[in-house]
């Protein structure tokens, strides 16, 4: 019997799907939601089947996610998706003030079950005002929750987990990872919010990414084979950060290099250095990947040098360990197309 394989969106459109059938309380809002393809393919067919319970929204993402924190705050437990971060810059004041803060001001017997979409992150030809991920600035707002899928399985489990938590969790989906395929269970099932994962053991050096830098990782693992022993791990949330595991595995490897797929300043791989340095777990002097602290360049000829690829990776993790980097050249689809690979 052959593996169901999803696409990254489809695993999302399931488990949206299988939310609503389930419970009757969760609702969609979003720009396009109710369109064939809505919201990058992952709401398609739902206002079908949902017909008083998906709702197409105007540009107005203030208003939208206010409105939805209401319906959150009377008993609801509404989806929100955003098709690009900087649109959900608008809706900041509810995010950031009102959903995070709101059970907390009444002294934890009013929550705010709502769950941000948010699309993020790198894709081709989009430049400096449509690539931004501002990871930083949502992992660092007390009262929310903040998750990065890395796959299709993972998007689906914690979109899920998500729906069913009593807080306000916002998920940051790379869009560049929306073609990733992958075996996805098809029943219902969740991922932890709040823990990180260990993808694969070693005791050479930890290595610590998310999201889209997570896949990158994986692939630079496979050019580096045996030459290194490495253990990888999946960050998953930001908020919280699950120090512990990666305080664990820095114990055991004495190594750590964290891949950021975004800006070093003010970031996730920064705070992932401190944690381990605070713990004192490092022999050596941590190495943090990430990219330039400009804004992402609209050029092909400019993006080829703005991310950290799987060869830069595997050859940064070879000279840490001390041994002979690799000698690999990508291709133009390598460098600037969004994968569409089937992971493991």
């Amino acid at each position: 019997m052959s593996e169901r394989i999803l696409k990254y969106t489809e695993a999302l459109r399931e488990a949206t799907d299988q939310v609503m059938a389930q419970d009757s309380s969760v609702c969609v809002f979003g720009l396009g939601v109710t369109y064939k393809n809505g919201a990058d393919g992952t709401t398609g067919g739902l206002k079908q089947k949902y017909p008083t319970r998906v709702f197409d929204t105007p540009v107005s993402e203030h208003a939208v996610t206010g409105m939805a924190v209401g319906s959150a705050i009377s008993g609801m437990r509404p989806i929100v998706h955003h098709g690009r971060v900087e649109f959900s810059l608008l809706a900041a004041d509810q995010m950031f003030t009102q959903a995070a803060k709101w059970n907390y001001m009444f002294g934890g017997n009013h929550p705010v079950p709502i769950v941000i979409r948010i699309a993020v992150g790198r894709q081709w030809g989009n430049g400096p005002q449509h690539t931004q991920s501002l990871y930083g600035m949502f992992g660092s707002v007390s009262g929310l929750k903040v998750v990065i899928p890395s796959s299709p399985r993972m998007a689906k489990g914690l979109l899920i987990a998500a729906v069913r938590d009593p807080n306000p969790v916002v998920i940051l989906e790379p869009r560049w990872l929306y073609a990733l395929k992958q075996h996805v269970p098809e029943g219902i099932y969740v991922e932890n919010l709040g823990k990180a994962q260990v993808v694969q053991s070693g005791k050479d050096i930890t290595l610590v990414s998310y999201g889209d830098g997570l896949v990158s990782a994986r692939e630079a693992l496979s050019i580096i084979g045996e030459k290194a022993s490495v253990e990888l791990i999946d960050l998953v949330s930001i908020n919280p950060v699950d120090h512990e595991t990666v305080i664990a595995s820095v114990s055991k490897t004495k190594r750590l290099m964290v891949v950021d797929t975004t800006h070093a300043s003010f970031g996730i791989g920064s705070e992932i250095i401190a944690g381990a340095a605070k713990a004192g777990v490092l022999s050596s002097a941590p190495v943090h990947l990430s990219c330039p602290d400009v804004p992402c360049p609209t050029s092909t000829a400019l993006t080829e040098d703005y991310y950290p690829t799987k060869v830069i990776i595997a050859t940064t993790i070879l000279k840490a360990m001390g041994k002979a980097p690799i000698e690999q050249t990508l291709s133009f689809e390598e460098l600037h197309l969004a994968p569409s690979i089937t992971l493991p």
